[in-house]
């Protein structure tokens, strides 16, 4: 075979080569970075509460987990999270809290008021928590109750609330690990920005009030 001849077909199995290897490369930077941009966030450590943050994709909004540790029991831990009177001053923007259901260590439903800056419209919420004691640790899930709320023009009812927690006793009994996940759309034309600025401050706040009263009681 002619020199050249040879040559030239070396180089064309190189470009063949390239190619795909070229087409392979650029089918995999979208998925690498759909896969980046959905992984937590870590947005707050401190006191030894972790705050996760990352994006909603139907809205935008962030989405937050808090990971945390103390030693205490999960049911000591529980308590406290369901003393909602005393947690009310924990609560970012929440400046009235009426309790209307109950039904101990099951159901609990509860009207929040939420008094924002202004020129934003006051957001008010119904909000029913659900509680499940399991051998693996205790469940809470909490979302916002639609329907239920009266027109009234002078608030925005909140319609997208949702939140979980898990709290288990580590094994060797010492203490116990709290994770936290949620997200929280106010509505209204509040910028979605504007929105996520505060949502790795406000469950922070909440959960570092959680643990500052478990303290005192030690």
């Amino acid at each position: 075979m002619n020199p050249i001849n040879s040559w030239l077909l070396d180089r064309k199995k190189i470009m063949k080569i390239f190619y795909w290897v070229l087409v392979f490369l650029i089918a995999a930077i979208p998925f690498n970075c759909f896969a980046e941009e959905n992984e937590w966030e870590l947005r707050k450590n401190k006191n030894g509460i972790k705050v996760f943050t990352k994006e909603r994709e139907d809205t935008h909004i962030y989405m937050y987990k808090v990971i945390t540790r103390f030693a205490a029991n999960p049911e000591k831990i529980y308590r406290q999270v369901v003393d909602f009177r005393e947690n009310l001053k924990y609560m970012e923007l929440v400046d009235s809290m009426e309790l209307l259901v109950d039904q101990r260590d099951k159901r609990y439903r509860n009207y929040m008021h939420f008094d924002m800056p202004w020129p934003v419209k006051n957001r008010e919420m119904v909000m029913e928590m659900k509680v499940q004691f399991t051998k693996d640790g205790i469940y809470l899930e909490s979302h916002n109750v639609a329907g239920v709320l009266r027109k009234n023009e002078e608030t925005i009812p909140i319609k997208d609330f949702h939140e979980k927690w898990k709290i288990e006793e580590s094994m060797n009994g010492n203490d116990s690990k709290i994770t936290v996940t949620g997200w929280v759309n106010p509505g209204g034309a509040i910028p979605v920005w504007v929105v996520n600025l505060f949502s790795a401050q406000t469950p922070y706040r909440f959960i570092s009030g959680i643990i500052q009263e478990l303290k005192r009681e030690q």
